[in-house]
C-alpha cells in the first residue's frame, strides 16, 4: 500500500478531494430536499394571518349581510390562503352598476387590517344570464344579462372589472 501512495501519490490525493466533494454535493442535495417537503405550499406568503384570520363566525355573518343587500338572491363566500371569493347572485332586474356598487358595498364589511391583508375577488351573476345560459338560446343579449368578475389587490383602493364576458 505504502509502494502505491508512493507511485500514486498525486492520483490518490486527487481521489481523496473528489470523494469529500462528492459527498458534501450529496449531503447537500439531500438536505434541501428534505426542508423542500416540510414547508407550507404557499412558502411564507401566509406569515401573520392569524392576526387576521375570517372565521366561519365571520364569514357567515358577511354571507347575511350581503343577501340584505338590494337585489341579492344568493352570496357565497370562499375563503382559501389570502383569497377571499365572492361568489353573488343577484335578481332579474338587477343592472351591471347595481352589482358594481354591491361588491364596493362587500369591501365596507371588512376592517381596515383585512382590506390590507387578502385580496378579493368578485363573480357577479345575475338568474337572467343563468336562465338564459339554461335554455342555450343567446339571441336575446341585454343590458340586464351579465356575469362580470372583479378582483382587488390586498391594499388597493379600487376593483378591476373583466370585460362583459356575455
Amino acid at each position: 500500500m505504502k509502494q502505491f501512495y508512493k507511485e500514486n501519490r498525486v492520483f490518490c490525493i486527487l481521489m481523496i478531494v473528489v470523494l469529500v466533494c462528492f459527498f458534501i454535493i450529496v449531503g447537500l442535495g439531500l438536505s434541501y430536499i428534505l426542508r423542500s417537503n416540510d414547508t407550507n405550499s404557499y412558502g411564507n406568503r401566509l406569515d401573520g394571518m392569524s392576526d387576521v384570520k375570517i372565521t366561519k363566525k365571520i364569514k357567515s355573518n358577511m354571507e347575511a349581510s350581503v343577501r340584505e343587500f338590494e337585489k341579492v338572491t344568493d352570496v357565497t363566500i370562499n375563503v382559501h390562503g389570502k383569497i377571499v371569493y365572492f361568489d353573488i347572485t343577484f335578481d332579474d332586474e338587477a343592472s351591471l352598476d347595481d352589482a358594481k356598487n354591491t361588491s364596493i358595498k362587500c369591501l365596507e364589511l371588512f376592517e381596515e387590517e383585512y382590506l390590507n391583508y387578502y385580496d378579493i375577488q368578485f363573480l357577479l351573476i345575475n338568474n337572467r344570464y343563468l336562465a338564459e345560459k339554461d335554455n342555450k338560446d343567446e339571441s336575446t343579449e341585454s343590458d340586464n344579462m351579465f356575469p362580470i368578475m372583479g378582483y382587488r389587490k390586498a391594499g388597493a383602493t379600487t376593483i378591476t372589472w373583466s370585460h362583459n364576458a356575455y
